[in-house]
């Protein structure tokens, strides 16, 4: 039994996406045959950083958790400022000026580096999770153990800062969600790296038998008799692509004149004028259960996010045989439609309406997309599947 443990920003177990899931998820497979333990901040929100959770130590089941307190909330202003200073002298960017920015974006925890630098002697591996964020950027130089580096790379403009080159040396151990993240590492770091593995994280994957709505009184799901019903999941934010494809679909709709296709979004939408947009249904954050209903009753997954490492949402479409619609500029979501073909991509704004055309008219081609999605699912992201190749990879490491 190994020692390992685990550093991420956030710990927030059951988290329904992104980096959060990946290191929970982790977390409990490796739990089974090691030791683990989590080190993390106090804080819930990625916004504020405000600290939300009591510091110290704390148990889920068998994994130990560690939270640190951070020392100041986050200012988007002097971040997006500093960032933005960086960024227009992308050339000549000082080191202290990088510095500085991720300073700034946080979470500022230096009792959680302190614990790294004097505690890692009693752990056999380190596995830090995102690239973007103070604890991982600022403790990677600390580390004198083994680690494994699960960075969550997006294309996205600050990837370009220097920093990052510097920092993510192609030496180290990484471990990617989808090819096109090993991608990213190499176009954007100029780095040819020499060792990693591909998981990615798993997906609970619904029996087909319970492809149904649970009973009345049991949900909380919004009726629709809408013929054609599209879903979103995820934060409803700028960064996720979600003006465009509000807007997109709006004038569609005035459009194409149809009365008998709704969208609903899924997930928190304090970041979007949701008044704006009466003909969308914006039912918040859903239980699991009520999740899977909504997925149960929808015809279509929409993902408008153009910067992705994995995608959950996709995923969870396609474990329901649910096809999808993702944006072109997301190569990762690209790449997983080219693997399984499940689904469509679009660009711009005509290809979006004939993408969405499209696949309204024909329900023979939706229906082969999603049993595709969800063999995809089935061969590469369940748990078994996931808990293999992650458990064969500590064993290759530690050996």
């Amino acid at each position: 039994m190994a020692k390992i443990l685990i550093v991420t920003s956030r710990f927030l177990p059951n988290s329904a996406g992104g980096a959060e899931k990946l290191a929970f998820d982790y977390s409990e497979i490796l739990s089974k045959n090691h030791d683990v333990t989590i080190a993390t901040t106090t804080a819930k929100n990625y916004i504020t950083w405000k600290n939300e959770f009591n510091a110290g130590e704390s148990f889920h089941k068998n994994i130990k958790i560690l939270r640190f307190n951070v020392l100041r909330e986050r200012n988007l202003k002097k971040m997006n400022s500093l960032l933005d200073t960086c960024l227009n002298n992308i050339n000549n960017v000082k080191a202290n000026l990088e510095e500085k920015f991720i300073i700034e974006q946080g979470p500022f925890c230096p009792d959680l580096l302190e614990f790294i630098e004097s505690n890692q002697k009693h752990f056999n591996l380190i596995i830090l999770v995102g690239y973007l964020y103070y604890p991982i950027v600022f403790s990677i130089p600390l580390i004198k153990i083994p680690f494994i580096i699960v960075p969550t790379f997006h294309d996205e403009p600050v990837l370009q800062l220097p920093i990052f080159k510097r920092t993510y040396l192609p030496n180290f151990f990484y471990c990617f969600n989808a090819p096109e993240e090993l991608d990213i590492y190499r176009n954007k770091l100029s780095n040819q790296i020499k060792n990693y593995a591909m998981i990615g994280t798993y997906i609970s994957l619904p029996e087909k038998s319970s492809f149904q709505v649970r009973g009345e009184g049991e949900s909380k799901k919004i009726p629709l008799d809408e013929k054609f019903k599209i879903l979103t999941i995820g934060r409803i934010e700028p960064a996720k692509g979600y003006p465009r494809l509000l807007a997109e679909f709006t004038e569609w709709k005035q459009i194409s004149k149809s009365n008998e296709i709704k969208m609903i979004c899924l997930g928190s939408a304090s970041n979007v004028d949701i008044k704006k947009y009466p003909d969308i249904l914006f039912p918040g954050f859903v239980s699991e259960e009520d999740k899977s209903d909504f997925l149960v009753q929808s015809d279509l997954l929409i993902n408008p996010s153009p910067f992705e490492s994995f995608s959950i949402a996709i995923m969870e479409a396609w474990s329901y045989e649910k096809p999808v619609l993702v944006n072109a500029n997301s190569e990762v979501m690209v790449g997983h439609i080219h693997r399984c073909q499940g689904g469509l991509y679009y660009s711009d704004y005509m290809s979006f309406f004939s993408m969405l055309n499209h696949l309204i008219k024909n329900e023979t081609l939706r229906n082969r997309m999603g049993i595709n999605g969800r063999l995809y699912v089935e061969k590469n992201f369940s748990k078994e599947v996931v808990s293999k190749k992650l458990d064969s990879l500590i064993n290759r490491l530690l050996g």
